[in-house]
């Protein structure tokens, strides 16, 4: 996750308040989310208990979406990535060589982003769980598409649209109403350059989109069936 380029997978082939009761030992050990196979590496306790809210949150909304996913993964809360170039351009990536997910801190953050940081808002808890949710959407969902055409895209759009599903009403239509443009009216629309070049307007775009009714859980189905590809010549 950029903060231009909002989200960030290094696939296989180069390398995009609720109170939760985690299993954790001493400060800086990992902690397992609840009913899943995810574990948390993070400082600060609240930091574990909103990865594993989104992470509970995401497994059930892609579950419910009708998606065979798989938690076979790791969050890493962090005040940077090791190894990346450019990194103040990042607010979080998925490695799908190591299967694991590293997102800047809360606190790191707050540090980083005293102005706009995502869609014209300034950071908050809501915020930044969201960009949990993104990246946990990526983590679980790659695999399911096709790994030579269209991956990127299908994957930008699907953890897009749940980031912005799941994230508060209230956080959401601020977000809707800063970029207010029509949903994606064709699928040869929805492409990777697209979201390189705005990754803001892309992530709106797809979330309008996806809420008309002949679209949503129907358009991730068709994505992952991988006889309909998105952007072939990606």
């Amino acid at each position: 996750m950029k903060r231009l380029i909002i989200l960030h997978i290094i696939p296989a082939v180069l390398i995009a308040v609720m109170p939760l009761l985690c299993s954790r030992g001493l400060a800086g050990q990992p902690a397992r989310c609840p009913s899943t196979n995810v574990l948390v590496y993070a400082e600060e306790l609240h930091d574990i208990r909103f990865a594993c809210k989104a992470t509970m949150e995401t497994l059930a909304f892609l579950k419910n979406a009708g998606l065979d996913v798989q938690d076979t993964f790791n969050i890493f809360l962090t005040d940077g990535f090791d190894g990346l170039q450019h990194q103040k351009l990042y607010l979080g990536i998925y490695d799908h060589r190591l299967r694991e997910i590293r997102v800047l801190s809360y606190a790191h953050c707050q540090r980083l982003y005293s102005g706009e940081c995502f869609c014209g808002l300034k950071l908050s808890r809501e915020l930044h769980t969201s960009f949990i949710v993104h990246e946990v959407t990526h983590a679980l969902t790659i695999d399911l598409l096709d790994k030579n055409r269209g991956r990127i895209a299908a994957s930008e759009y699907i953890a897009y649209t749940t980031q912005f599903s799941l994230m508060p009403g209230s956080l959401r239509n601020k977000i809707l109403k800063e970029i207010n443009n029509e949903g994606f009216t064709s699928e040869v629309e929805i492409t990777s350059l697209f979201h390189d070049l705005n990754p803001s307007v892309f992530a709106v775009k797809a979330y309008r989109h996806f809420i008309r009714p002949e679209n949503g859980k129907r358009f991730y189905n068709k994505l992952i069936s991988k006889r309909f590809i998105l952007d072939p010549g990606e």
